[in-house]
């Protein structure tokens, strides 16, 4: 469980970070009829000092801390952030930060006990012009009122829950391996030594082009890049009358096409052609765009319908241009989708599933924060009229999602009644989308019978985050761990064989799709584990801690 401290350090981190967000001389504790109080002077002087004595308060709470948890808190404490470049007014503008803001106020309130979000966005305000950048004690002395109160027991509650779900999940990825372990002993023998790698690049290399396709339903263009395999240069006539699938590969929320190029050239390699949407109003220029304060939200409720609705107006368009410019080797009777997190809910509605406003009433009316972020995405669903949405796109014969967000919005309703294949990857450090609500649970409401879920120990939310494509994140450890680029390794096997098994209905790929052809390439440091099997039943045992029978 190597990924514990660091989420222990974060929570702490949390309570820490945001409290001195709202307090300007004190923070008060209220512990049944008495109540405690820390100065600010202390946690500056703390800061400072880097020591505090025994007789202040603080010093009770930092026993609380391990060495290296008072180090990072005086890290934090220390930081000078500087806005050269933005303004945090325009974050306030986005419902999705106003939501997880109120539902935060709930619990860091002012002196007089009311919701806190106005008062944290006071303070933001207030220093974020600072000319040379402000520490978190400086944002604490800006919130406008002598006191912040902290709802203890909420904050408990909380911490209990964060930490019950972590256990959980750990307890569920040992019991998948044990499953994954099953699975293997079951399979038919493959020599893997005496197949292709196919974490390696295949025969073709790739011709890349970008068109422009209009949406007529919204009356919007959008890029996309296309990858062809290039034949010019081979003097097998077979091989340039080939007809080749059509995979379509859908970013998530902030994120744009060019994250997955490496990806879309894998899959070309293999003899698919791929094509690569700009997602416009979720991806990373509408990102930007908030940020200069020229947009008021990362997400507009109508990207859900949107999305899925663009990669059909990309299918009809390279219907189109199949002969004209494409010589006829697109076969777009035989389409994969790959979705990455809201690419992954968009995959998954054009594979079939439908929106289930039912269970986003029940599940928005949520009071605490959620251990689930995600559903602060989903719930802007109930802003859209309430029809019968039908998203499906025949041509959409198979689907391979990574982290995909999709567990209220679509629910059980929405996910059985897909009917074609569909490849689920989940990661158990992800806590943007965690994998015991949003994969896990999902892969059990699935009725389709060909169906896999590839669980990855250590890794995160973020896919598609590279050392070179996102500079600014990438100092974060947290946002581009160590299994990033091994992560990516197993995808390509395994999207490869996934694509050719059910869209070249080539059976020669099926013994890819076995666990025990994940155990052949599984790296020691970071596992993973591949089921085809996983009932409701099983899953709550393993959530117990109820360890699967061996034999």
């Amino acid at each position: 469980m190597r990924w514990l401290p660091s989420v222990t350090l974060t929570i702490v981190s949390i309570l820490f970070t945001t409290l001195p967000g709202i307090a300007a001389e004190s923070i008060i504790l209220p512990l049944g009829k008495t109540t405690i109080s820390i100065s600010i002077d202390s946690l500056e002087n703390y800061a400072n000092q880097g020591t505090i004595t025994p007789k202040e308060s603080l010093a009770t709470y930092l026993k609380l801390l391990s060495p290296g948890q008072q180090q990072t808190l005086l890290r934090l404490l220390k930081t000078r952030y500087t806005n050269q470049d933005i303004s945090i007014q325009p974050f306030f503008n986005s419902p999705l930060i106003l939501a997880f803001l109120s539902h935060l106020g709930n619990i860091i309130q002012t002196q007089s006990g009311d919701n806190g979000v106005e008062a944290i966005h006071t303070s933001l305000i207030k220093v974020s012009n600072t000319p040379n950048g402000f520490t978190i004690i400086d944002v604490m002395r800006q919130f406008p009122s002598p006191e912040i109160r902290l709802d203890i027991e909420q904050t408990l509650e909380i911490l209990t829950q964060v930490f019950t779900l972590i256990q959980q999940t750990q307890t569920v990825t040992q019991s998948l391996e044990i499953l994954s372990k099953i699975e293997a002993k079951k399979a038919d023998f493959t020599d893997f030594s005496k197949i292709p790698d196919l974490r390696e690049l295949g025969i073709f290399k790739s011709i890349k082009k970008t068109i422009t396709v209009n949406n007529p339903e919204n009356n919007r263009n959008f890029e996309v890049d296309i990858y062809l395999p290039d034949t010019s240069i081979s003097t097998d006539q077979n091989l340039t009358k080939l007809s080749y699938p059509v995979i379509v590969i859908s970013h998530g929320l902030a994120s744009d096409r060019s994250r997955f190029e490496n990806l879309a050239r894998h899959l070309t390699s293999y003899g698919f052609a791929v094509a690569v949407p700009q997602h416009p109003g979720s991806d990373y220029q509408q990102f930007q765009l908030l940020l200069k304060g020229e947009v008021k939200d990362l997400f507009e409720p109508e990207q859900f319908i949107d999305r899925p609705k663009d990669i059909t107006a990309l299918l009809n368009h390279l219907e189109k241009l199949n002969s004209s410019d494409f010589n006829d080797q697109l076969d777009l009777q035989n389409v994969g989708v790959v979705g990455h997190s809201l690419g992954g809910y968009t995959a998954l509605t054009l594979a079939g599933a439908t929106l289930d406003f039912t269970q986003l009433k029940t599940d928005c009316q949520q009071s605490n924060i959620p251990l689930n972020p995600s559903i602060f995405l989903q719930c802007r669903a109930l802003e859209l009229p309430e029809h019968n949405y039908n998203l499906q796109d025949s041509r959409v014969k198979a689907i391979f999602i990574l982290n995909p967000v999709n567990s209220i919005i679509l629910g059980k309703s929405g996910l059985s009644k897909i009917k074609i294949p569909v490849f689920i990857t989940a990661s158990n450090a992800d806590f943007l989308a965690p994998a015991l609500s949003e994969q896990l649970q999902s892969f059990t409401w699935l009725t389709t019978p060909q169906k896999y879920l590839m669980m990855q120990n250590h890794a995160t939310h973020f896919y598609d985050i590279t050392q070179e494509n996102t500079s600014e994140l990438s100092q974060i450890p947290q946002f581009v761990p160590p299994t990033s680029e091994i992560s990516r390794y197993y995808v390509k096997a395994l999207s490869t064989a996934f694509f050719k098994t059910y869209l070249n209905q080539d059976s020669q790929y099926k013994p890819y799709l076995n666990a025990a052809y994940i155990q052949n390439i599984t790296d020691p440091a970071y596992p993973i584990s591949l089921i085809q099997s996983l009932t409701p039943n099983q899953l709550n045992n393993a959530i117990k801690g109820i360890t699967p029978d061996q034999n």
